[in-house]
């Protein structure tokens, strides 16, 4: 029962969700010049 359980918590976690949100954005975004760049991409985005 508990490695079940901890096997659920990890797929809820933080970076796991994070990682799926990050490859879900397009290259345009990710590879933009500079942070002030990636955000405005990212707010057009959403």
């Amino acid at each position: 029962m508990k490695s079940q359980y901890m096997r659920n918590i990890k797929l809820f976690s933080f970076p796991h969700r994070l990682v799926d949100i990050w490859n879900g954005l397009s290259d345009k975004i990710v590879t933009a010049e500079s942070v002030h760049k990636f955000k405005e991409k990212l707010d057009k985005y959403n």
